[in-house]
């Protein structure tokens, strides 16, 4: 009977043992501090530049994050405009999985300030590291760093025989300074869809299709109504001074003009639905056109001249560089959005909707 009793309180014991055991690494796990994640950068200001874009901008890296427990640590760097707290609308994120660094170039991080930040302008942007191991565990975020970043739009530079140069009476009839329509497919000597959006600003439009950025390249005229002839008279537009879409094309010698008085946006997310669209400014200057406006959550496109002939869309995965006809834009957020459509540079048209 005393070996039984004393088998008995063995097996207690280790039990309890066994237990404590248990208890003591379980309280480890749970209640050692997490920390250890401090985010630093090699520059605070940047003013970015496509002269550069192959140059370094900026190297970020990150301390080693402590959960308190052997985890397989992920990491993702978070940069949003200043001011917004890292809000899904104007920040972008960058899966780095295990790294402890990442540097852009000057190209790479221009391309992330496009979500969130205007071009040409000097403007607040933070970033922050956030760790995590799992759904069951609360992440760790770093320290936030604030910067001051000058993006710029990376603009591709067309010439003959992607692009013809528009020169005019508008603009002194100088090549080397015309804007241009431009094919980004042609090739040879010919294009087949030779497309932009040109502000004429004179009262009686008179203009020629020249083949390069001077006289002796050779130039598009008139050869009556809607067809074009080597050479030849000058091209004209009736209705006056104002913005017009000038297509051109050179394989079956043909051309139009369009006058624009209105671009507007139109959708689920917009005003007026998708049965009225809201009017949107032009800026002459900057050769754009913009709206402040409140969004719902939805969708939305931008037509011209309150009709479907001629709109914008973007197909997926939606790239802020619109297509005519593209897939509808959609908005996740309500709030105040400043909205811009800039089609002023042939070959580089680009749009943002950005949270206010």
């Amino acid at each position: 009977m005393k070996n039984i009793q004393k088998l008995t309180w063995l097996l207690i014991g280790g039990a309890l043992l066994t237990l404590s055991a248990c208890t003591k690494e379980e309280t480890r796990a749970v209640l050692a501090p997490a920390a250890g994640l401090t985010l630093s950068a090699t520059a605070s200001t940047l003013v970015l530049a496509q002269a550069n874009q192959d140059n370094n901008a900026v190297s970020f890296s990150w301390t080693k994050a402590n959960f308190g427990f052997d985890a397989g640590i992920n990491y993702t760097l978070e940069i949003c405009r200043g001011g917004t707290n890292f809000a899904t609308a104007s920040s972008t994120t960058i899966n780095m999985n295990t790294l402890l660094a990442k540097t852009f170039t000057v190209k790479d991080f221009n391309a992330k300030m496009q979500d969130i930040i205007p071009n040409g302008v000097a403007s607040q942007v933070q970033a922050r590291v956030k760790a995590g191991v799992g759904s069951n565990v609360a992440p760790i975020y770093s320290n936030v760093l604030s910067m001051t970043v000058t993006a710029y739009r990376d603009l591709v530079n067309y010439s003959f025989p992607q692009a013809l140069f528009i020169a005019g009476n508008f603009q002194g009839w100088s090549p080397s300074t015309a804007p241009k329509i431009v094919d980004k497919f042609a090739s040879g000597s010919t294009g087949s869809n030779y497309d932009g959006y040109i502000n004429f600003g004179n009262a009686s439009p008179e203009f020629k299709m020249v083949k390069g950025d001077n006289w002796g390249a050779g130039d598009f005229g008139s050869a009556g109504g809607s067809a074009l002839g080597n050479g030849g008279p000058n091209l004209t537009l009736s209705q006056g001074a104002g913005v017009y879409r000038l297509q051109a094309n050179t394989a079956n010698m043909t051309w139009s003009a369009t006058k624009i008085s209105t671009w507007g946006i139109i959708g689920s997310a917009t005003a007026g639905g998708w049965g009225a669209s809201t009017a949107m400014t032009y800026d002459a200057t900057q050769n754009m056109w913009t709206i402040t406006a409140n969004l719902v959550p939805g969708e939305m496109k931008f037509r011209a001249n309150n009709d479907w002939g001629i709109n914008f869309g973007d197909n997926n995965p939606a790239d802020g560089k619109p297509e005519y006809g593209g897939d509808n834009i959609p908005v996740a957020t309500a709030g105040s959005y400043t909205i811009t459509l800039d089609i002023g540079i042939a070959g580089n048209y680009a749009y943002s909707i950005r949270r206010n």
